[in-house]
């Protein structure tokens, strides 16, 4: 079965790659490499001297450098030969041995120890499956090692290769060859090290790695270069990059880095880089066009749609005024046609009867038009009723044109002005006629209609531009965007143009002074308008006359940029405007650990596009089945198809690379608990199984710009309740995440195994449940016994096993749980129930008969005065369980063959409760022992359930 990572990053593979040795790779190493090194931090971590740098797991580490340096490697003069490839692999896997084995709390050789480093590297490539994926490997682990330690050029080098040979270890490859396939790993390494594309010009790392390409003999052909984005707004950001990456790849540049903010690319020497306005218009096109190459859809499709970019009220279809900015006349009037198709869906009740019972018509002309007034009626009148108010406003031109493109020459301009309320009916009365006389086929999806209704919309707008009587158009949008373009992009080679801050200043204390609108979200770096409804996901600003005494009115606004955003929301994540709100969304913002190569760039597009809404009740049910494994839950992410090589074309395509990918999650509920269940085990689990970054927050504006703002591999904003009673940090290290999801999953589980009715897991409810196993561990238990007695049944083995695991994980280093345990065990040894003298298990006891002598020994402490000696509490105790004994069945009795054996046992036991569970537990506090008693009880008897269970397994050692 394939992991997820791996299913992604196969079907990033071209069809040439297919029987290729990086898929042998991904085939056969991958999965060990997902199992070893995805919780050890290659960088970064916890560790005080590591814990100033960012996370990234050893497992992106090892698989981005390697694909950097297959990519590279494909440039060569010389290709590799398959021995070189398959060292290559092995090499970069290995070359941070030195890391796995400090945290395994293990130290590694130095450089000079050869024989050392050999035989710790042979121990690991035997943990990574080295044999499936090359039989051969042991016969090279000498180059393999050399590779490994030699990837790095200064620190922990040895390239002397006398040094690793000696008379029972030879190096087999050519010092030429040792030395290319070195050049290839340090070049990947040093790229994996990078955080941002700009780095190539302003930090050692990229001066290296020119170095490297002049080594390798790769620069009299190559250079490096670099486009940025000095801001992360979200799809827009990610449609100026893809664009800008498109146009890259057209020019012959090769993508080798991918960041948060950018590309790095292998261009050739001669290329030219584009100017500020090529990638202006080329961008701006993108937007608006799409791209068919890359089946990118762009706003102009989108907007045919008819579900954004317009407004539809009683009064008929309105055009956003964003629309209106983004688009011009002519395009628009092409656009209509379809969009009112896709709108006016009033098929059972259409207007148009009703609009020509308000006229006064013979009774002749009434019954003709009747014949017409169906939904094709009301959507040649909108249609045409849109277009005069929007462009041809009080034009006898167009109504003539419009009488005789639709010959109805029996009708005057004056019957196509009556109004009424508003509502013009005179050309709803135009099309009945038409519709009436026409013989097209009238069926609500009728081909032939829909071609007039669009030939109609195109004839118009030529007729209009031929004559010159469209309006000038005047895009502020447009303008704002070129003017955001050149403040915050920029490419290898271009002069920087500093961020006008006095602008941003005046602008933003004008719009105060003036009280006028200043975009919520960016403040006033750029012009605002007010928040219109098809704009917004969220709830626009609701009137309110209150405000601070002597305090200004601020309204609040969006400027053009986030109004750009917004409408690519509406249009991608196919959401009303005003209404994403209502669902209280929580959004994941999902960045590379430092770098992506351009493999697991388009496995992360892949993910986020295909990333389905996640049930956690099947999350449960998988979990449990795995042994409470969470690595295994992957599945659950995407859909259940088998990975094929070239299923989404031979190249890596733009239109999956994410840069910083962006998704969020809705609820049905009306809490906020609720809003963040789902959200919070996502935010956990996607570093685990893919090394990525990510930040989940309420907020729709990204709060970091790229990975390098945070070190953190998990960032929760504006968190729910119930995780600050889980004693979780909401900024998470790599190595705290395996703690956190084990948490998570064992709340998530309990919750719904003994609070849910399923279908509805009432996670409304599920604080309480967290606030009661937080307040003591063996609530785990009482909320067990709740069900089981509600359900009127005992705990089945399975269920006994579960609750016991997850207490124990629960409450690792907890003093209860191990106290309880203890207790149990004193106790087992001189009382059984449930099994004969075997230790066989023949019947189900009550809860009443396993618990009796902590019953009895609970009696006895709870109902003595404070002031009782704990020596006298024993002894009492002890003598009242003694009796208790003589009364039970021989078969109860264990050790009732040696009566001084059994009385032994028994103060043991009584001696536990008095002085460790009274004493050191409670404080000698009765009250407080008192309220917990039920909580005790519980606990034990899931406990003698357990080591009954645990000693019928393994008989012979009991």
């Amino acid at each position: 079965m394939t992991t997820l990572l791996q299913r992604l990053l196969i079907e990033t593979l071209s069809e040439e790659e297919e029987a290729s040795i990086v898929r042998e790779f991904i085939d056969t190493i991958l999965p060990a490499l997902e199992q070893q090194f995805a919780l050890l931090p290659a960088l970064g971590g916890v560790e005080p001297q590591f814990a100033n740098k960012a996370d990234q797991s050893l497992l992106v580490h090892v698989l981005n450098g390697l694909l950097v340096a297959w990519n590279l490697s494909k440039e060569l003069p010389d290709s590799l030969s398959d021995i070189e490839q398959r060292l290559l692999c092995l090499g970069f896997t290995l070359h941070d041995y030195d890391k796995y084995y400090h945290h395994r709390g293990e130290a590694s050789p130095g450089a000079h120890q050869t024989t050392e480093i050999v035989q710790k590297c042979h121990n690991l490539g035997n943990l990574l499956n080295f044999s499936a994926f090359w039989e051969e490997w042991k016969d090279y682990q000498v180059d393999i090692c050399f590779l490994a330690q030699n990837t790095q050029r200064k620190r922990g080098s040895n390239r002397i290769a006398s040094n690793w040979e000696n008379q029972e270890q030879r190096l087999r490859l050519a010092a030429i060859e040792r030395d290319r396939l070195c050049d290839l790993l340090a070049f990947g390494d040093i790229a994996v090290h990078l955080n941002d594309p700009g780095d190539i010009v302003t930090q050692r790392g990229g001066d290296r790695l020119k170095e490297l390409l002049a080594d390798l003999g790769l620069d009299f052909d190559y250079k490096l270069v670099y486009h940025r984005l000095r801001d992360c707004r979200g799809l827009l950001t990610n449609r100026i990059h893809q664009a800008v990456d498109q146009f890259a790849q057209q020019q012959g540049w090769k993508p080798i880095l991918y960041f948060a903010q950018g590309t790095v690319y292998l261009a050739p020497q001669a290329s030219d880089s584009p100017t500020l306005e090529d990638i202006q218009s080329i961008v701006w096109e993108m937007i608006l066009q799409g791209d068919e190459s890359s089946n990118v859809r762009g706003l102009e499709e989108l907007f045919s749609q008819g579900d954004v970019g317009f407004i539809r009220d009683g009064k008929g279809l309105k055009i956003a005024p964003l629309t209106r900015e983004l688009l011009r006349p002519d395009k628009l009037i092409n656009l209509l046609p379809d969009v009112i198709i896709q709108t006016v869906k009033n098929i059972k009740k259409p207007a148009t009867p009703k609009r020509l019972d308000k006229l006064s018509l013979p009774e002749g002309e009434r019954a003709f038009l009747e014949r017409g007034a169906d939904v094709w009626a009301d959507r040649l009148a909108e249609l045409i009723i849109l277009i005069q108010r929007e462009f041809f406003a009080g034009s006898e031109v167009y109504i003539n044109w419009v009488l005789t493109q639709l010959t109805l020459s029996n009708l005057s301009p004056e019957q196509t002005k009556i109004q009424k309320g508003g509502v013009n009916y005179g050309w709803y009365q135009v099309a009945a006629n038409y519709i009436a006389k026409t013989e097209f086929n009238r069926h609500p999806n009728s081909p032939e209609l829909t071609a007039f209704l669009q030939e109609f919309g195109t004839s118009l707008a030529n007729w209009a531009q031929e004559n010159h009587l469209l309006p000038d158009h005047d895009s502020v949008t447009y303008q704002v965007f070129q003017d955001y373009l050149k403040q915050y992009f920029e490419l290898s080679g271009w002069d920087k143009t500093l961020v006008p801050f006095e602008q941003e200043l005046t602008a933003y204390v004008e719009a105060k002074v003036k009280n006028q609108a200043i975009c919520s979200l960016s403040s006033g770096e750029f012009a605002a308008e007010d928040q219109f409804d098809s704009v917004v996901l969220f709830k626009p600003q609701q009137y309110s006359n209150k405000n601070a005494l002597g305090g200004r009115r601020i309204k609040r606004g969006i400027s053009k940029i986030w109004s750009l955003e917004m409408i690519l929301r509406q249009a991608y994540w196919a959401v009303p405007a005003g209404k994403l709100e209502e669902k209280k969304p929580i959004f994941l913002y999902i960045f590379p650990a430092y770098v992506y190569s351009p493999q697991i760039a388009r496995a992360m597009g892949r993910l986020v596009k295909r990333l389905k809404k996640v049930n956690l009740w099947d999350v449960r049910k998988q979990w449990r089945e795995a042994e409470m494994d969470f690595r295994v839950l992957q599945d659950l992410l995407t859909e259940d198809k088998e990975p094929k090589a070239g299923r989404y074309g031979s190249h890596y395509s733009t239109q999956d690379l994410p840069f910083m990918a962006m998704t969020y999650t809705k609820t049905m509920g009306k809490t906020y608990t609720e809003a963040w269940i789902e959200p919070a085990f996502l935010a956990l689990l996607l570093p685990v199984v893919l090394g990525v970054k990510v930040v989940a927050t309420p907020s729709s504006d990204p709060i970091y710009v790229s990975d390098k703002e945070f070190l953190e591999s998990v960032r929760l904003d504006g968190m729910a309740e119930f995780w600050t009673l889980l004693g979780l940090n909401t900024d998470l290290r790599l190595q705290e995440l395996e703690q956190a999801l084990n948490r998570l999953l064992i709340a998530y589980s309990l919750h719904l195994e003994t609070r849910s009715h399923k279908p509805d897991a009432r996670w409304q409810a599920f604080n309480g449940t967290v606030r009661e196993v937080m307040t003591n561990v063996l609530n785990i238990f009482a909320l067990a016994n709740e069900q089981l007695r509600r359900q009127k049944r005992d705990a089945t083995t399975e269920e006994v096993e579960r609750y016991w695991s997850y207490a124990q994980i629960w409450s690792v280093g907890d003093k209860y749980m191990s106290l309880i345990e203890k207790m149990v065990r004193e106790y087992r040894r001189f009382y059984r129930v449930g099994e004969d003298e075997s230790g066989k298990v023949y019947t189900k006891e009550s809860s009443h008969s396993i618990l009796k002598p902590i019953s009895i020994a609970l009696e006895v402490i709870l109902n003595s005065p404070h002031w009782i000696d704990a020596e006298y509490l024993i002894e009492t105790g002890a003598g009242q369980i003694a009796d208790a004994l003589k009364r039970c069945e021989r078969y109860n009795r264990p050790l009732r063959k040696d009566e001084i054996s059994e009385l032994i046992a028994v103060r043991t036991f009584m001696s536990t409760c008095v002085t460790e569970l009274l004493g050191d537990c409670y404080k000698n506090d009765r009250a407080l022992l008192q309220e917990n008693r039920n909580r005790i009880k519980s606990g034990a008897e899931f406990a003698y359930r357990w080591l009954a269970l645990q000693e019928k397994s393994a008989p012979n050692e009991n």
